[in-house]
């Protein structure tokens, strides 16, 4: 057993002097540079942007199975050199039964290990190119965000199935991070936001209105884009995926900020991605359908409803799987838009505040699987070590949120200068509250909310229409 500690030391004690003494050099030398790596207070940043190399994951996965390998062959050979009792049936298969568990303590965590460098490499260079690279600014070796103060991701959630024409973003996000602090505001882009979203001189701008009303887009609305795209891709001559580059460009448009960015899950995907995670809690205000919602043709005209097959009931800190989160965050029907985009934000605020690293590094080989077939990103592999830094900050900072929902933007014809105005208003952090022993901070009443169109039952979660980013956990019930 000390042998296995401490490779090595059984041999020295069996006699075994070159071999002993050769296992446990080596066995010192890793040690050492690991404690050295330790107090130098790096281990964490030369982890991290070693990890995220394709190249030397491979060579962590062969190291660790020949570590793996040679760690057990010391055991054995241990227990070989340090024999005894040999004409003793009983401490034979004792002794043998005890190596074999010892190989197995030594074995175990270096086939861990070699999966999981094997299986983030694989995400690495499936999900990630560096070829894909924007040629944004890339900051210094000291700091990868220097000169860079805000980045923009869009996030989009695409939702394409048999009974749809190509792939419709049913949810279409963008967060603003401020690289220095981590505050972050996500803006809720509605799918149907109309009229000439698409920045004014581009390509697209000058195609969209003839096209949306003619080549069987779905209509003028922001979800139309994608297949836009996919319909007219010498538009976009250098995207892979002339859609989700259409989708992008409307978003710059919207917002009236560079998108630097882009990620999209298939909601087919996003299922795995909570269950993976052990799923995620969520206070549940009212029922909400599962199913339900009109069916449209290509061009956008009702030719049925989808049945409802059931509903999350509500109830306080519920734990949902991946199925009834999917829907908590999509659900239409009994509804309108502003409550559900508010549910899309709920459901990420609480994936912040609740998944940790830890839960991260043990549910990875099922993430990673899940991210191989259900995302596509721009992201460069070069630039992960920079967002993991900067995730890091997003999860210390508040996290607030504005919809471009009616009644604050008409989204049947909304004034662009106007939302453009409110991007900029909510970028600017909110003051630091007064500093007070003696006082407490005196609740708020809400403005009273609109009342829902198109049936949907009245809730707390309702969008604000002052135009102001509000913190994700006053539009979240508790």
């Amino acid at each position: 057993m000390l042998g296995t500690a401490v490779p090595g030391a059984g041999l020295l004690n069996a006699r075994r002097r070159a071999l002993g003494w050769l296992a446990l050099v080596l066995f010192a030398l890793v040690v050492g540079a690991a404690a050295a790596l330790w107090l130098s207070g790096r281990a964490v940043e030369v982890a991290q942007r070693y990890v995220l190399d394709a190249g030397v994951l491979l060579w962590l996965a062969v190291a660790a199975a020949v570590a793996g390998l040679a760690w057990a062959a010391v055991v054995v050979a241990t227990h070989l050199a340090q024999r005894r009792h040999r004409g003793v049936q009983g401490h034979r298969v004792a002794s043998w039964l005890l190596v074999a568990v010892l190989v197995a303590v030594v074995a175990l965590p270096a086939a861990t290990a070699t999966r999981y460098a094997l299986v983030s490499r694989s995400l690495l260079t499936t999900v990630f190119d560096d070829e894909a690279a924007s040629g944004l600014p890339t900051g210094s070796e000291e700091d990868p965000w220097e000169g860079i103060p805000r980045v923009n991701v869009l996030l989009v959630g695409a939702d394409a199935g048999a009974d749809r024409t190509g792939t419709r973003p049913d949810t279409v996000i963008v967060a603003s991070i401020d690289t220095a602090t981590g505050d972050t505001v996500i803006f809720g882009l509605p799918r149907q936001l109309s009229g000439d979203f698409f920045p004014a001189g581009t390509p697209a701008a000058q195609a969209w209105p003839e096209a949306c009303q003619a080549n069987g887009t779905g209509g003028c609305w922001l979800n139309a884009a994608y297949l836009f795209g996919t319909q007219n891709p010498q538009l976009f001559p250098a995207a892979e995926d002339p859609g989700l580059a259409a989708t992008e460009l409307a978003a710059e448009g919207v917002v009236g900020m560079k998108i630097d960015y882009t990620a999209m899950v298939n909601l087919a995907g996003f299922q795995d991605l909570i269950d993976a995670m052990g799923g995620i809690r969520l206070t549940v205000e009212r029922r909400i359908p599962i199913g339900g919602g009109e069916r449209l043709s290509a061009s956008g005209r009702v030719i049925g409803t989808y049945p409802v097959t059931g509903y999350i009931e509500p109830g306080p800190d519920q734990l949902l799987d991946g199925y009834y989160a999917e829907w908590y965050a999509r659900s239409r029907w009994e509804s309108n838009n502003n409550e559900r985009m508010d549910r899309q934000r709920c459901l990420i605020n609480a994936a912040v505040e609740q998944y940790s690293v830890l839960d991260l590094a043990r549910a990875f080989p099922r993430l990673a699987a899940s991210a191989e077939r259900d995302v596509s990103t721009d992201i460069p592999a070069s630039r992960l070590s920079a967002f993991v830094d900067l995730g890091r900050k997003v999860k210390e900072a508040p996290l607030r949120s504005l919809s471009f929902t009616e009644p604050l933007v008409n989204t049947g014809d909304p004034d662009y200068d106007q939302i453009h105005a409110l991007v900029e208003q909510a970028l600017v952090p909110p003051p630091p509250p007064p500093l007070s022993s003696s006082s407490s901070p005196t609740p708020t009443t809400p403005a009273p909310s609109p009342s829902p169109t198109d049936g949907a039952t009245p809730s707390a979660t309702e969008s604000t229409p002052s135009g102001e980013a509000v913190d994700a956990d006053a539009v979240c019930p508790s």
